[in-house]
């Protein structure tokens, strides 16, 4: 047995957090190999078998998920120190860290150019659908879409996101039916599936929420959208006929931080950024 290393521990903790080898060299910035040299050199120091190597999809032995849940402790408490130094920071400089969904990517430019022109601060965006989390300190800010913020997070509300049924006028007039886009099977529990599975028609696609909006504006069939998404794509029209059906899915968007940094000057100020550039949509 050799000397277990924190690293490989980090990247054990990528693995179970991502569910794949290939997601998480993805999130680390490695390559596959790099992933599985890691893991090797974990074993090696235990004595211990980590991983059931398989096809992408990776399954933790026991001594796995006792690592798996030091590497996890080690994390939350690299990121809760990490926080509270810089709650005593003072100057908005440095960096911060914000995400959200790819598909309110145009609606950033505005409030980071704003912020990194007053401040020398660096903004490092993730746009994912399943992003990093603010409650376990892993980003600082995040865009979500959710009633209220949840348990140790502290939240500021952007707009309200009603919903309407949208389409190119090609999409809208097919005959003899609708082809529709749709979210996929991860999101079946949400109130938009709900929705769907009772409304919409033949399924063209299933995707992702964010590629949900850009198939539905590349014409392969109609969709269930925020209207302030479906407003920054100049080929969709909207579904006049669907509106009273979709009137119960208004739904908040929200800038969420941790409850310990929501006065860290940086984070304050993207906060504000955000907040002041969301103003102009709340009627969207």
């Amino acid at each position: 047995m050799s000397e277990l290393h924190w690293e490989d521990l980090r990247f054990l903790d990528a693995i179970v957090r991502a569910g794949t080898v290939a997601d998480a060299a993805r999130d680390l910035g490695v390559a596959p190999s790099t992933i599985y040299r890691r893991m090797t050199a974990l074993e090696a120091a235990t004595g211990q078998s980590c991983i059931v190597r398989g096809d992408g999809v990776v399954a933790l032995t026991d001594a796995g998920r006792a690592l798996a849940k030091v590497a996890q402790q080690t994390r939350r408490g690299v990121l809760e120190a990490q926080g509270a130094f810089r709650a005593k920071e003072t100057a908005i400089a440095g960096e911060v860290s914000l995400t959200t969904v790819e598909s309110l990517l145009p609606y950033l430019a505005g409030p980071v150019a704003e912020l990194t022109a007053r401040h020398p601060i660096t903004v490092t965006l993730t746009l994912t659908d399943r992003g990093p989390s603010v409650r376990d300190r892993e980003v600082d800010c995040a865009i979500a879409i959710v009633q209220r913020p949840p348990p140790s997070c502290w939240g500021r509300r952007l707009c309200k996101l009603p919903y309407g049924v949208f389409g190119t006028a090609e999409a809208l007039a097919r005959q003899p039916e609708r082809l529709w886009v749709t979210r996929e099977e991860a999101e079946r529990s949400s109130p938009e599936s709900a929705w769907e599975r009772e409304h919409a028609g033949r399924v063209a696609a299933r995707a992702k929420f964010s590629a949900v909006v850009d198939l539905a504006a590349m014409g392969v069939g109609v969709a269930l959208l925020p209207r302030l998404l479906a407003k920054m794509k100049g080929t969709l029209v909207e579904a006049a006929e669907h509106r009273a059906s979709v009137s119960h899915l208004t739904r908040t968007a929200w800038v969420l931080t941790h409850e310990d940094q929501r006065r860290t000057p940086r984070v304050a100020a993207l906060v504000d950024a955000l907040v002041r550039h969301f103003e102009g949509f709340k009627e969207a």
